[in-house]
């Protein structure tokens, strides 16, 4: 709910000429500790009458004083302090533009100049006079000068606006989160269970509140869903948006991967492509589904000419879904190009892995580890295709 909030008259002097930046750093302010819905001016008679308020209020300076300035200086009876205070003043494009009035006015009536007291009154005369009929052409100069600073205004004030909102919606949102070498088992607030594998990101709401229950997942995570056929949940991911009502599958989505995977152990789900909307593919269990990720590098050749969209089912070794044995620290592939297995291994043991030779990245390999550490798994690997390697650190050069 938006609350306008006005601001009396009597404190106007806390704005001066700076009086707009004043209001939009109290917004600021005010939206930071939360403790306002917000300042909602929008240009019109009542908004241009604001504004012209601020820059009108002069509570330092009584009309009498800049009266006495005037007078002053045309009997040539100013003090040097009085005259750094006079040339303060105008400053004010409206007190410059009285200023020059009375300085012609003046100047074509110098026989009257007779004393400083009739000086003085002449001068408040004439600002009566002005103040009930302006120069008109001063008039809608001051006019275009304040819609300007109206409008700077209310760009200001929409883009607050916009970053209350912003700042709303990350106050309600929950980020969890993975390194490398690790994983994190939680539950989301409608009771849903998930696993996120490593260097894996899945943000979501406090507290589900609209009709669809909607979280984004980067990387690769379990998902077992909590039935609620009223309220759908949704996965978004780079490529592909999955719908469930409750059921349990895997899904892999990492940045740089060629192929993004979901697969299917129970339930049904519904996945819509993102750069192809309209069509929808429904998954049954023991089912997996592959797209090609078009912004990741293309390490091997033959990826090229693969598929963009895939069905397939999910394989096993040693009766151990491969797509979801991360989840039981195993770690399992079949038939796998070696660049593929590196980044699992990465991931894994947080470890950097570069490939001198690029022709090894298209050695394919299959194994079943469990426990083992990332050298162990290395010279496995170098028994079955020949290879050589090199660690410092947490970097490993194939070569």
């Amino acid at each position: 709910m938006i609350i306008i909030r006005l601001v009396p008259s009597c404190h106007l002097h806390l704005f001066q000429k700076k009086g707009v930046l004043l209001l939009t750093a109290t917004c600021a302010v005010l939206i930071y500790f939360k403790e306002i819905t917000f300042f909602y001016f929008l240009v019109g008679n009542f908004f241009k009458k604001f504004v012209l308020s601020i820059y009108r209020y002069k509570p330092h300076m009584s009309q009498d004083r800049f009266i006495t300035l005037i007078t002053k200086e045309f009997t040539n009876e100013l003090t040097a302090s009085e005259v750094s205070e006079l040339a303060g003043l105008l400053q004010d494009p409206l007190l410059k533009a009285r200023y020059d009035l009375f300085k012609a006015y003046l100047s074509n009536n110098q026989s009257d100049h007779s004393s400083d007291e009739r000086v003085f009154n002449k001068i408040r005369t004439k600002i009566a006079q002005q103040e009930a009929f302006p120069i008109s052409s001063q008039k809608s100069k001051n006019k275009r000068y304040l819609w300007k600073v109206a409008a700077a205004v209310f760009v200001l004030i929409i883009a607050s606006i916009a970053i209350m909102t912003y700042l709303v919606g990350i106050s309600t949102r929950q980020i969890a989160y993975t390194e490398r070498a690790a994983k994190k088992s939680f539950t989301l607030p409608d009771g849903s269970k998930v696993v996120l594998n490593a260097e894996s990101k899945l943000i979501y709401p406090k507290t589900f509140k609209d009709k669809q229950r909607q979280v984004t997942l980067v990387g690769e995570g379990f998902f077992d869903i909590a039935k609620d056929p009223k309220h759908p949940f949704i996965i978004h991911t780079e490529q592909m948006d999955i719908k469930v009502l409750g059921t349990s599958f895997n899904l892999k989505s990492y940045p740089d991967d060629p192929f993004s995977e979901t697969t299917l152990l129970t339930g049904a789900i519904e996945v819509t492509l993102k750069d192809r909307p309209a069509d929808r593919l429904t998954l049954m269990p023991s089912e997996k589904l592959i797209v090609r990720n078009p912004t990741a590098k293309d390490e091997l050749p033959e990826s090229k000419s693969s598929a963009i969209t895939q069905i397939t089912h999910l394989q096993k070794m040693d009766n151990t879904v491969i797509e979801t044995s991360w989840i039981f620290n195993k770690l399992i592939f079949a038939e796998q190009s070696f660049v593929d297995v590196s980044k699992m291994l990465e991931r894994a043991y947080d470890v950097k892995i570069d490939f001198k030779n690029q022709h090894l990245k298209q050695l394919k390999f299959t194994g079943h580890f469990e426990r083992e550490s990332v050298t162990d798994i290395l010279n496995a690997l170098r028994l079955v295709e020949p290879f050589s390697y090199t660690m410092q650190d947490k970097k490993i050069l194939i070569y």
